[in-house]
């Protein structure tokens, strides 16, 4: 259950700092994530997804098991408000309280961090893949463009409920063997009836950028959507997309809001998932 001692009148910052403890807390978001965490160590991260019955997502997040077993729920992209609410739905009479603690402690992306540390139960760098967090410090804004050129999915972007991990480029974060989990069914049945049918892309066009999302047409066909823009110079724009994979590799040029883009959308990586080949 949510700490009903923490000031809930405070305002939620941008980013997601959730504690969380009683000797079930590893085990829930085991039972309700995507990817293997029994067996995480302490001072350990590893990120995790969480999806609908559909396997469609909802929310994303690295989990980090702190020297004294409580266990950290991290994020830069999003507050923490949706995330608490959506774990206490799960807690039923399972021993976890949960803390909001994201009005307290910034959590920035800082990709010079060298390594993890924590102080007194609370960490305060956090280092696991390309996710490399600063906890409670301030560090460099988040860079967009390197985002988006880096192909990273974001929430309100392509971390939406309107794909599964597979269709934005998350694969990786899924593990088919650890048991049932929420979305388990539908993300097993994508794999292994070969059922996904969109992938992640890089796009560019012309002029400013656009509002996202908007819709990618291939003569009058929608066939994809521009998820992130940002502009790269005065007359051109950068871009994340997902994209029916029989477009991509095509020679037509989609447009968008009847306007070409620059060149046709580049496949981006599209990570397979843990366990079953």
């Amino acid at each position: 259950m949510i700490d009903p001692a923490q000031d809930t009148a405070k305002p939620r910052g941008a980013t997601t700092a959730l504690h969380l403890s009683g000797r079930d807390a590893l085990p829930l978001l085991q039972k309700i994530s995507t990817n293997a965490l029994l067996d995480l160590p302490s001072g350990g991260a590893r990120a995790t997804l969480f999806c609908d019955f559909r396997g469609r997502l909802q929310h994303r997040a690295l989990v980090y098991l702190a020297r004294n077993r409580t266990v950290w729920l991290l994020r830069d992209d999003a507050p923490g408000a949706e995330l608490a609410a959506f774990l206490d739905r799960h807690v039923f009479r399972e021993d976890v309280t949960i803390q909001d603690l994201s009005s307290s402690l910034l959590v920035s992306r800082d990709p010079r961090l060298p390594d993890t540390s924590e102080e007194d139960g609370t960490p305060r760098r956090v280092v696991c893949g390309a996710d490399r967090f600063a906890v409670g410090v301030s560090a460099p804004p988040s860079d967009e463009r390197e985002r988006i050129l880096a192909g990273r999915p974001a929430h309100g972007h392509e971390i939406v409920e309107a794909y599964n991990p597979f269709e934005v480029g998350l694969g990786d974060e899924v593990h088919l063997d650890k048991g049932c989990y929420t979305g388990q069914e539908a993300l097993q049945r994508l794999i292994t009836y070969h059922s996904v049918r969109r992938r992640p892309a890089r796009v560019e066009g012309r002029g400013p950028a656009p509002a996202t999302p908007a819709a990618l047409e291939w003569e009058g066909e929608r066939g994809g959507a521009v998820t992130s823009a940002i502009a790269d110079s005065e007359t051109r724009w950068i871009g994340l997309a997902v994209v029916r994979s029989e477009r991509l590799g095509a020679r037509a040029i989609p447009t968008l809001s009847g306007v070409p883009l620059a060149s046709s959308p580049v496949a981006l990586e599209a990570p397979r998932p843990l366990g079953r080949p």
